[in-house]
């Protein structure tokens, strides 16, 4: 086997607009990807600098059906600040969370997907 990383994951969404406006202008991701696929929109956000991308997938797409949320956990070096941007953008982040591995909180996308940032400890940070 010659897997070096993980390319993408998949998050069911109702509609491509709204998802692709709450990772692009409140989370901060990156435009990776939007062109008309064969199966419909192909829309692909990041983290900036990130090689590894979240794939909207849409509910609605011919054939094909997603099972519940998916849950996503991102990294982030100050959880307390990103708890502010996301509720003056009107996101319900949760308090932070005291963990062994580190601090964290979670909210939800607009489509429901659970959404976590940790913010690790040394005993959470692990050699990628």
């Amino acid at each position: 086997m010659r897997i070096s990383r993980l390319q993408f994951v998949s998050v069911p969404v109702a509609d491509h607009v709204k998802a692709r406006e709450f990772y692009v202008d409140v989370l901060g991701f990156e435009l990776v990807v939007d062109i008309a696929g064969p199966h419909g929109q192909f829309v692909m956000v990041a983290p900036p600098g990130a090689q590894t991308g979240v794939v909207l997938v849409d509910f609605s797409v011919e054939g094909r059906e997603f099972g519940g949320p998916v849950h996503l956990q991102f990294h982030t070096d100050d959880l307390d600040a990103d708890i502010a941007e996301l509720r003056a953008a009107g996101v319900e982040a949760g308090n932070p969370q005291e963990m062994q591995w580190g601090r964290m909180t979670t909210f939800t996308d607009v489509d429901g997907n659970p959404i976590s940032l940790l913010q690790p400890s040394a005993m959470g940070n692990r050699p990628g």
